[in-house]
């Protein structure tokens, strides 16, 4: 087992205080990107990395998360069964979630924090901020979506996983703590309501079935009428204008990091 750190360009006092913290550790490699490269972008930097020192399996933890002693242990006695994809429950303090749960031509996404079973259930996709991947779902179909930045690229991941037919189980007995939201607050609420609409029509675009397919350019223009509505009453300009401002970046193309 090796441990992979990515350092998706800290502030200069963190950046150093990573480096003290892994440059005596045998077990722990880092890489240090230079550039936030968003969730999908640091992740995949981590999963080659991981990849080429010969990992059969790569986790992926977020870093406001952490687990019990005990993880590793009972995580590789379960990773002895010959699954693709295992979702990793997260105590997220108010409840676990053990899954996410797909939404349809809605802005957000999910969380199941009902106890589901070890099969694969349709709808429901591995969150992100820990998962257990085998090297060949990467080989299938290849790695997280860059061009979603952040939010949805684990949904999409797992709907192109179930597409290409690997199997997503759960571990319901397994937990991992997740401090929820902590790694985008400094973002702030207007900057991530572009990335929520941007990516919810990306997303929806790339992997709905035929009736979103239909309905989702009915679904736009109803958000972007409700929208103008508020900005001319005066309601909540901010949050419009951000919403507005990250269904424009679909339509024009725009992909990953929001300059």
């Amino acid at each position: 087992m090796s441990i992979v750190v990515v350092d998706n360009n800290s502030a200069p006092e963190e950046a150093k205080t990573l480096r003290d913290c892994c440059q005596n550790n045998r077990w722990v490699q880092l890489i240090e990107n230079g550039q936030n490269l968003g969730f999908s972008g640091g992740n995949n930097a981590g999963i080659r990395q991981a990849l080429q020192n010969g990992a059969n399996w790569v986790v992926l933890l977020n870093n406001d998360t952490w687990v019990e002693n005990d993880f590793v242990s009972r995580l590789r006695a379960i990773l002895g069964e010959p699954v693709g994809i295992l979702g990793i429950p997260l105590d997220e303090g108010k409840g676990v979630a053990y899954a996410g749960k797909v939404q349809w031509l809605r802005p957000t996404l999910k969380h199941e924090y009902a106890r589901c079973q070890r099969s694969n259930v349709k709808g429901l996709y591995a969150i992100g901020a820990g998962i257990a991947i085998h090297k060949s779902v990467f080989e299938k179909i290849g790695y997280l979506d860059e061009k979603y930045f952040l939010y949805f690229e684990d949904a999409d991941f797992s709907v192109r996983a179930r597409k290409a037919g690997i199997p997503i189980l759960f571990a319901p007995d397994l937990v991992i703590h997740h401090s929820v939201s902590q790694s985008t607050k400094s973002l702030g609420s207007p900057l991530l309501l572009r990335y929520h609409y941007r990516n919810a029509l990306y997303f929806n675009r790339r992997n709905g079935p035929w009736w979103v397919q239909i309905l989702l350019p009915f679904w736009a223009l109803l958000i972007m009428i409700k929208q103008l509505i508020k900005l001319a009453t005066g309601r909540n300009r901010e949050e419009s204008r951000a919403i507005l401002n990250g269904m424009m970046g679909f339509l024009c193309g725009e992909t990953g990091k929001i300059k």
